[in-house]
């Protein structure tokens, strides 16, 4: 019942953009995206613990990718509603911001663009929510191992650019005392 509540008040908000707060969709995929990527790192990370070719050890690859395949809906998310109008209004925090976004949200879709590469470069199946995923590339184990480097690489520098993130957030709520920050958790007004 409170899910049903929930989606009425999210569609209850208009789609056009508010010029001061993100659109509440925006606002949940962005929590979403933020406990997904935690999951992801975290089964990929648990799958070290159990031995190769385990089936807990392949549940944990299979929910990793399917945490990764999901990050498509918050770039979705992101055209659909956009963003509000940024209230710091110094041409280079703007031009950073927009920049640390667009990587975010690259790499967050790139990852998984690899790690499906990673799976079909190994003649494995995807299962993607009942869908076997077609394979698209010849199996090749040079490919497989160059591929794993790559999204090894990238899921390394999500670590890094989402510290970054979250530390200019505290920095601008902080020390330049703008609502940025605020206007993201839904805690300024109208």
């Amino acid at each position: 019942m409170r899910f049903i509540i929930i989606y009425f008040e999210f569609i209850q908000q208009p789609i056009s953009m508010s010029k001061t707060q993100y659109h509440r969709i925006s606002i949940f995929f962005h929590r979403l995206i933020f406990w997904l990527v935690v999951s992801a790192f975290v089964t990929i990370e648990l799958k070290g613990q159990y031995p190769k070719g385990s089936e807990t050890r392949e549940s944990c690859k299979t929910i990793h990718g399917l945490f990764g395949l999901l990050m498509g809906l918050r770039l979705g998310a992101r055209f659909i509603f956009d963003v509000p109008t940024p209230t710091n209004p110094k041409p280079v925090f703007v031009t950073l911001a927009k920049s640390m976004h667009w990587l975010l949200h690259a790499l967050l879709l790139i990852s998984p663009s690899f790690g499906i590469l990673y799976f079909q470069y190994g003649g494995k199946e995807l299962h993607f929510f009942g869908w076997i995923w077609p394979q698209l590339v010849t199996p090749n184990p040079e490919m497989k191992k160059m591929v794993t480097g790559i999204h090894e690489l990238l899921g390394n520098s999500l670590y890094f650019l989402i510290g970054l993130h979250a530390l200019a957030g505290l920095w601008q709520h902080y020390a330049l005392k703008d609502d940025t920050p605020r206007r993201m958790l839904n805690k300024i007004p109208s």
